[in-house]
């Protein structure tokens, strides 16, 4: 090899040297592949339920789905509400969408999707039931435990900030939304379950927010 033949490839080396180093360290730098995430919602213990999270990529790129179910479950009253048991079940769907493609440290996102919960209540309160008396059918109030079923559907947008180290991830969310509530008890004697926006038989917009944490695959 004479001279200027080794200058030049003395040269080239140089001058893709630096090119080399920077693509081996993003190549080094570059996050792992996640693609499935489970994890709790604490909040939920307070209304005496249970809510998981499955995170479920949906394809390479940034969107993701989720599926949580919740159930809850209670045989003391909580809160404003006066019952002698509760028992209930809801699912929560959502498109989430990551801002950034890859999966960081730090990952901002928003999501959106429709909420169903049912819940089926025992407590004592009035009645209305049918008696005939005198050739004449009456209805009369009576004062006994009864069974309220409850049905609610809605939906949420959410905006949130999921902070990942490691596999553990945290997520802190707020956002808003709507909910629909419907019930078996006769309108007028019933309604006590619709004094707020954490009622179990609310109907009308709220607040969502919270956070959640769990590990990501």
């Amino acid at each position: 090899m004479n001279k200027n033949t080794l200058t030049k490839t003395l040269s080239a080396f140089l001058l893709f040297f630096p090119l080399f180093i920077t693509a081996q360290n993003t190549t080094e730098e570059k996050p792992e592949r996640k693609n499935f995430a489970i994890g709790l919602v604490p909040f939920y213990a307070i209304s005496n339920g249970m809510r998981v999270d499955l995170d479920i990529r949906l394809n390479d790129k940034n969107q993701w789905l989720v599926l949580a179910p919740q159930v809850y479950v209670s045989n003391n009253s909580n809160f404003n509400w006066d019952y002698n048991s509760m028992s209930g079940v809801g699912i929560e769907l959502q498109h989430k969408i990551f801002i950034d493609r890859n999966i960081k440290k730090v990952n901002p996102y928003f999501s959106y999707g429709p909420v169903f919960n049912y819940f089926s209540v025992k407590d004592d309160g009035l009645t209305a039931q049918n008696y005939e008396d005198e050739g004449g059918n009456y209805i009369q109030l009576t004062e006994s435990e009864m069974t309220t079923n409850i049905y609610k559907i809605g939906g949420n947008v959410i905006f949130g900030l999921q902070c990942l180290i490691d596999n553990f991830y945290i997520d802190f969310y707020a956002g808003t939304g709507m909910r629909f509530s419907y019930d078996n008890k006769t309108s007028g004697l019933h309604s006590y379950y619709n004094d707020w926006w954490g009622d179990m038989g609310y109907s009308g917009t709220l607040m969502v927010g919270g956070f959640r944490f769990g590990v990501m695959f």
